[in-house]
């Protein structure tokens, strides 16, 4: 291809094709394409076959695998399960089958040691060198993969740091070296042989072994194209970016559409001055970290009519759309199930990188936040770059935001909010959102100014409708709050909880209170609010004024309370992705478990991949929508709902050139790829917001909740709680760096950032 002197296309036969090392483009390949064939499904895998299987007289399989390490194996597609102590548990798989940290001794570094109890081992399943061990850190943001170095007495020392502190409200299960549950598998990297428990039936076909590694590694490329592929098979040694079934560095107009990501450790990675991308129509399901990840420097990239399901399997702390300190991009229609803590998240720490100013539109996020707390379906933070572009975030679906929270020895109260802006995250236009089933607000923000929050729907919130809170005892203003409609939360609280000290900023806002509950905004009756110069214009009504909410329809009807205060609904026919067809109802949300990897008892259905015309035209970097207008205190039109991109593909003929084979011209049909399985409901970059986080590991959650009941304020109504808080953090402060990786010195600098997160020392009026 190089030596032809110019772009060419190369047309993928169907099949499968093994790579061991990743395919490396430079500026050289500028304008190259890899297509599938029209009609056939084309798989390019990370792993490599493993064959020559024999059964030992235990029941276990066992076959020998040329790899230094085996970090994944699939059967006909399927992930296994690594060999654990203790197994899953099928019926529990989220909160079953753990084992919990103890206190660690004094003097020994809690980020590389886990105290255990000894007497939840029996005999042969004790802790030993050599052994792996997945742990959640205490404050529940992220869990690491670490070996084994020293085990002394009931103290675990690992060879590398996990992310947070580790201890008592650590959860963690350990490597096994055989596996004694169906579907269990192991490798020996001494003898290089895997074992494998396998179900009744197995023939010895259909297995795959994978390491970490990239498949096509794309630097200082332009105009490089991947459509209608399937990228499977390929692990990931952290939930850091590093690797990816598509990893690119500095590339531009690069057009990945209509391909499947199965089974890899990240989709897509776009590295350092990466722009104007389009990554559109693609489907990415079980993946072991983000799905689509954006680090810094990145800009003007569109992501777009893609489907993601359960990714952020094997590391949760990363969004499954991620952006880190990545300015100017597009985000819309998606529809993003079943995660396990942001579903979309930004991450803004360095003034001195560009950054926010992203649109994140029509997008359907259900069932995220279900393994970790404090979490937002999406998610902003802005650590010391308060000054970052102001985002836009409208027209977007959050359904069951979950969080699950951790105390010493088990599960806690949950935390989540629909769409979360942290630590002084500033300057956003948030309008046209529905919001249902957080467990504790539909729109937070925390400690951030200049905010633009209405024609809202939040209903079904468990906390509060909106939550505007300092951070840090940095001063917040200019969060105005009007036309939006809030549900008046179940257990009573505020509607709007706010710390700013204007209340004109709050109005024209409908209070749907079907029950007639109470009814406080910052902890006042709405009557006494409105006397001292807020909610003008603010009403309360026991009619939702829904056209059929049983049915999932949450549109307003004409003449309800709503529509005549002109709060538009949420433009429901044209969120999510097409891929995913209708959307599903909206229903009252349940926290689903999130389906373990099931051992292979039959052949499970192969993903289809989407044929894919000949080849396209160069592809045009997709214009950014631009940025709104500047907030005034005028209340601004919503904008027409637009449909769902197109995505079918321009058509040209291939040439004809000698001694080259002519690929007759295709169209794209009409049908729609195979969707992801299990539809319907594992970020940042750690944490809260990740890597700094608020610190140290510690669970000061269960600590505020007790000092607030003992203090008899449900919400701690300026009680001086805050400050005994601010004390234990200050005592116990995570200044250890903790760098790892491509990004230490920002988690250097956000660790030395002591970021205290919902310090809640209200003022009343």
């Amino acid at each position: 291809m190089r030596q032809s002197g110019g772009g060419d296309t190369v047309y993928l036969a169907g099949g499968t094709y093994y790579a061991n090392t990743p395919l490396n483009l430079t500026a050289a390949d500028s304008g190259s394409s890899f297509l599938a064939m029209s009609g056939e499904k084309v798989t390019i895998s990370g792993g490599t076959p493993v064959s020559g299987w024999t059964q030992g007289a235990d029941g276990i399989w066992s076959a020998q695998v040329s790899a230094a390490d085996v970090q994944q194996l699939t059967v006909n597609g399927v992930k296994q399960v690594e060999s654990r102590f203790p197994d899953v548990d099928p019926n529990d798989p989220i909160t079953g089958g753990w084992l919990w940290g103890q206190d660690v001794p004094a003097g020994r570094d809690a980020t590389n040691s886990l105290a255990f109890n000894p007497s939840d081992f029996p005999p042969g399943h004790e802790p030993k060198v050599g052994q792996t061990v997945t742990v959640f850190a205490e404050n529940g943001y992220a869990n690491d993969k670490l070996t084994i170095e020293s085990v002394s007495g009931n103290v675990m020392t690992f060879s590398s740091e996990a992310n947070y502190d580790l201890g008592p409200a650590s959860r963690f299960f350990i490597s096994e070296p055989v596996p004694d549950a169906v579907g269990e598998w192991s490798f020996d990297s001494a003898t290089q042989t895997v074992r494998y428990k396998a179900p009744e039936g197995f023939t010895g076909e259909g297995a795959v072994a994978s390491d970490a590694h990239s498949l096509f590694v794309v630097d200082g490329a332009q105009k490089v194209t991947f459509k209608g592929l399937t990228f499977a098979d390929t692990a990931a040694s952290s939930g850091d970016p590093e690797t990816a079934a598509i990893e690119a560095h500095d590339a531009t107009g690069m057009v990945v559409e209509g391909n499947h990501f199965l089974n890899v450790g990240v989709g897509v990675a776009l590295h350092g001055g990466s722009s104007g991308n389009l990554l559109s129509g693609n489907s990415f399901e079980h993946i072991w970290s983000s799905a689509i990840a954006m680090t810094a420097g990145t800009s003007g990239n569109q992501v777009t009519n893609n489907v993601i399901d359960r990714s952020g399997e094997v590391f949760v702390q990363f969004g499954a759309i991620d952006m880190q300190e990545s300015a100017q991009n597009q985000i819309d229609h998606n529809t993003i199930t079943n995660v396990p803590r942001f579903g979309i998240a930004e991450i803004n720490y360095d003034p001195g990188n560009p950054s926010g100013g992203n649109i994140i539109e029509y997008n359907d996020v259900r069932h995220s936040g279900q393994q970790t707390p404090d979490v937002g379906a999406i998610y902003l933070y802005s650590g010391d770059d308060s000054g970052a572009a102001g985002d836009t975030i409208r027209y977007n679906n959050i359904v069951d935001a979950g969080g699950l929270n951790t105390q010493a020895g088990g599960f806690a109260e949950n935390w989540s909010s629909g769409i979360y802006l942290d630590n002084m995250a500033s300057n956003a236009q948030i309008y046209g959102n529905f919001v249902q089933g957080t467990t504790f607000a539909g729109v937070y923000i925390h400690g951030g100014s200049g905010n633009q929050i209405y024609d809202n729907t939040l209903l079904d919130n468990g906390t509060f409708g909106i939550s505007t809170v300092v951070a840090d005892d940095f001063a917040m203003d200019g969060n105005e709050v009007y036309r939006n409609f809030i549900q008046v939360s179940a257990n009573g609280n505020n509607t709007i909880d706010t710390d700013q000290t204007d209340p004109g900023l709050i109005h024209d806002n409908v209070y749907y209170n079907p029950d007639g509950g109470e009814l406080t905004i910052a902890d006042l009756a709405l009557a006494a609010f409105q006397q001292r110069g807020g909610d003008a214009g603010s009403v309360v009504t026991d009619q939702a004024g829904f056209a059929n909410a049983g049915a999932g329809d949450y549109s307003f009807l004409a003449g309800s309370v709503a529509q005549l205060h002109g709060i538009a609904s949420a433009p429901f026919g044209s969120i999510g992705s097409s891929l995913a067809g209708a959307l599903p109802e909206v229903g009252t949300p349940v926290t689903p478990p999130v389906t373990p990897q099931p051992p292979v008892t039959v052949e499970p259905e192969t993903p289809v991949t989407p044929p894919v015309t000949a080849e396209p035209e160069t592809p045009v970097t997709p214009p950014v929508t631009a940025e709104p207008e500047q907030p005034t205190t005028v209340i601004p039109p919503v904008t027409a709902e637009p449909g769902t991109p197109p995505t079918e593909i321009p058509v040209t003929n291939p040439g004809n050139p000698p001694d080259v084979i002519t690929i007759p011209e295709v169209t794209l049909p009409e049908t729609e790829p195979d969707t992801p399985s299990n539809p319907g409901g594992w970020s940042g970059w750690g944490g809260n917001h990740g890597w700094g986080g608020r610190g140290g590991g510690r669970n000061w959650f269960q600590e505020i909740r007790s000092q607030r009941d003992d203090d008899g304020d449900d919400r701690g109504g300026g009680r001086n709680w805050f400050q005994e808080i601010r004390s234990q953090r200050d005592d116990d402060g995570d200044d250890r760096g903790g760098c790892r990786n491509w990004l230490q010195e920002i988690r250097s600098r956000h660790d030395d950032d002591n970021d205290q997160h919902h310090q809640q020392s209200h003022w009343h009026w």
